[in-house]
């Protein structure tokens, strides 16, 4: 599991690293075809700053090199806003007093129709809070069941699950899980995440290990920008999608 592999990197020492990057390393990593770890975090540098108009050329040709002039678009759909996580951030922190709805199936399979009648949208995300007991696996398997008609790629956004788990929403339309870990600062995460499930750090990072060992065939990933050193975020991104590549590919 990845928490396993996080524990060979130093926030502390990445963090350094990243800002001991000078202009030669980022024109270095701008010349090669395959870049390193070291390379990205020159990319990622306060030194790579002038160099912002010149990445931002070969990004654009790199993405045009493999998807063509694309945008893919997706309509997100919240089928109930219920948490049972203290998230210090987050409007659905169960402490916050809001109305909380769990929609019914009628309600899901109606809202999907209503986006369809929007235009020719063909990939939703269903995103839930975390509310494993009365939004659970069962639920989320009967949204995917009605959205499933409706369109032609489905990712979810919910709580992190089982490897079984995930592999039996494949099994009922799901193409994509999306998971934001927030932050890879392992001490930092719990100020953030104080109470419900979410606030076990290992059982999150593990969650892509075992979207991959269920054979998901597109995870999304991501860190909140601002709870941390975002730099050091992506880099310890980076390091988790290097290790997700290798293993699941």
């Amino acid at each position: 599991m990845f928490s396993s592999e996080l524990e060979k990197y130093s926030w502390e020492d990445i963090t350094a690293c990243i800002a001991s990057k000078r202009s030669r390393d980022v024109e270095i990593a701008l010349g090669k075809e395959h870049l390193q770890l070291d390379d990205f975090m020159a990319l990622v540098s306060p030194a790579a700053a002038p160099y912002i108009e010149h990445m931002a050329a070969l990004s654009r040709l790199y993405t045009q090199e493999r998807f063509g002039k694309t945008i893919q678009m997706y309509v997100p759909l919240y089928i109930t806003n219920s948490c049972t996580n203290h998230c210090v951030y987050c409007g659905f922190n169960h402490n916050n007093p809001i109305a909380r709805i769990i929609l019914t199936e009628k309600e899901i399979e109606n809202e999907c129709r209503a986006i369809r009648q929007m235009g020719p949208f063909e990939n939703l995300l269903i995103v839930t809070g975390e509310n494993p007991r009365d939004a659970g696996v069962d639920y989320l398997e009967r949204a995917l069941q009605i959205a499933r008609p409706y369109f032609s790629n489905l990712s979810i956004e919910v709580m992190p699950l089982k490897s079984e788990d995930y592999y039996r929403l494949t099994q009922s339309g799901l193409n994509g899980v999306v998971c934001f870990q927030e932050t890879y600062h392992k001490d930092r995460y719990k100020v953030y995440h104080p109470k419900g499930m979410k606030s076990i750090f290992e059982w999150r990072i593990n969650g892509f290990d075992r979207m991959g060992q269920a054979g998901v065939h597109k995870i999304g990933m991501g860190v909140l920008i601002g709870l941390e050193d975002w730099r050091t975020d992506v880099t310890m991104m980076a390091i988790h999608l290097q290790y997700l590549r290798k293993h699941y590919w």
